[in-house]
């Protein structure tokens, strides 16, 4: 490249013979009760059973799956009450050998930090999938159900719950100064200038670098200095989820101003923490900072009396002084009282109302994931609604077979669905028996069964149907969905 030549690096690969052997107790679960391989399952486990509290557990969740399957898999987090939760993420799918079966494995990771020394539990996760369905090696020409039925069959799956025995920290070794952060830190300090005049400002920045919840992580111990007044200036953090590990950076800035001219000194900073991994504590240190305070014009070597610069102007509008006033004169409220304000209603009302709808959805998850048959009910409506909708991009194509197969298939469907029975073996008179017992409109039943008939002398009679028949034909389809809708059967 432009008469350069520039050298990358080599990459070695080893390649094995055979492929990496699984545990004995995976291959174990990957097995059903008779024995035979499982087409999916779901693993939950833990690096750790007996962590110290607020040391990280991390948590994963494998999905495997031996067979086909459609979309992506619906996750329902697990429950983990008394732990700080943090996502590490989701890694790509990849594949493994499980007793001489290729799995599919949908892994996702989470870093948990127990906040009290109990025996806790981390509960279930299920996963919800659409797999492939087996199929008979004979296919009967007359089942309008083929194609139905290969699109899959909707699974749930859940996780095994995980205890957790949290360990306390102990007492042995335990120095004063410690805080309860856990992990494993460096800290370093840095001044934004190393000379200055007495009175004025020199930030210094304490940074705690290192694995653990670094957003619990304690603040620095700064003592007392008879040579510097201190002030808090800000704190900030940044997170990191490097190889499993939650970690990263916590920046503290504290506000140093020399009382005195000469050649001061910032103390070394003593920072400990507990190493669960060494089961020890352990300190860090900063390294000292040299300040050089210059005499300013004006000064007064007094410790009562506050220097000030001759340019520098006390008035009323000074922030940080304030005149003594002999008569604060009378009290009356500004504006208008806050809690009283349309916003500030408005914004505390915005939470609790998606915390409401957040439970409402949860419930209605939790009752249709119960309810199989109240699901497909549920769902029947929406399913014929698109089987219509390709019937109608049908229309007028010279394809009357495959529209009356589309039709005939949305009206068994929806009625399948409807009353949580199997489409295979419906007929015109089960469904005839099934609609008056369960005490329907005797017109509506009527109204059914002709479109039934209709689609079954266009698909296997060979009569000719026109365009208009078919629309005909669209229209009354919908308006009985639209009709069976509204009605609460027995």
């Amino acid at each position: 490249y432009k008469n350069k030549r520039y050298k990358g690096n080599n990459i070695y690969l080893t390649v094995i013979d055979q492929p990496t052997s699984a545990s004995p107790i995976l291959e174990e679960r990957a097995k059903d009760g008779q024995g035979e391989a499982r087409d999916y399952f779901f693993e939950a486990s833990v690096d750790k059973r007996k962590p110290y509290v607020n040391q990280q557990v991390t948590l994963t969740l494998k999905f495997y799956i031996g067979v086909r399957h459609y979309g992506n898999p619906e996750l329902t987090e697990p429950s983990t009450s008394g732990f700080w939760t943090e996502v590490l993420g989701t890694k790509n799918a990849y594949y493994q050998i499980l007793n001489n079966r290729r799995y599919k494995v949908l892994e996702r990771k989470y870093a948990l930090f127990p906040t009290q020394t109990a025996e806790l539990t981390i509960g279930r996760a299920t996963i919800r999938a659409t797999v492939a369905g087996k199929r008979a090696s004979r296919r009967d020409p007359f089942d309008v159900f083929g194609d139905f039925l290969g699109r899959g069959t909707d699974v749930t799956v859940r996780s095994q719950a995980v205890s957790i025995d949290v360990q306390p920290l102990p007492r042995e070794g335990r120095p004063r100064e410690f805080d309860g952060t856990i992990g494993r830190y460096s800290i370093s300090a840095t001044a934004d200038k190393r000379e200055v005049e007495v009175n004025q400002p020199v930030t210094v920045t304490f940074r705690l670098n290192g694995t653990g919840n670094i957003k619990s992580a304690g603040e620095p111990l700064i003592p007392e200095n008879d040579d510097f007044r201190i002030y808090r200036a800000s704190t900030s953090e940044n997170i990191s989820r490097a190889n499993d590990r939650l970690g990263g950076a916590k920046i503290y800035e504290e506000v140093f101003i020399p009382k005195r001219p000469g050649e001061l000194e910032i103390p070394a900073i003593t920072y400990w923490f507990f190493d669960p991994d060494a089961g020890q504590y352990k300190k860090v240190s900063t390294r000292p900072i040299k300040i050089k305070a210059i005499k300013p014009e004006g000064y007064v070597a007094s410790p009562d009396v506050p220097y000030a610069s001759p340019d520098m102007t006390i008035s009323s509008e000074t922030r940080d002084i304030r005149f003594i006033k002999d008569d604060p004169g009378p009290f009356a409220p500004i504006g208008q009282l806050l809690l009283t304000t349309p916003l500030y209603l408005t914004v505390n009302a915005v939470p609790a109302l998606i915390l409401a709808a957040v439970i409402v959805v949860g419930r209605r998850r939790e009752k249709l994931a119960g309810n199989v048959g109240l699901a497909r009910s549920r769902a029947a409506g929406k399913v014929a609604r698109r089987r219509l909708a390709k019937a109608n991009s049908l229309l007028g194509r010279d394809n009357a077979e495959e529209f009356y197969a589309e039709i005939h298939l949305a009206m068994l469907s929806y009625l399948a669905d409807k009353f949580n029975i199997s489409p295979h073996g419906l007929t015109s008179d089960s469904i005839k028996t099934l609609l008056l017992e369960k005490k329907a409109d005797y017109e509506l039943v009527e109204s059914i069964m002709a479109v039934i008939k209709r689609c079954d002398f266009a698909r296997f009679a060979s009569s000719a149907q026109t365009p208009g028949d078919e629309k005909e034909t669209l229209e009354a389809t919908s308006r009985i969905i639209v009709m069976l809708e509204g009605v609460k059967f027995d």
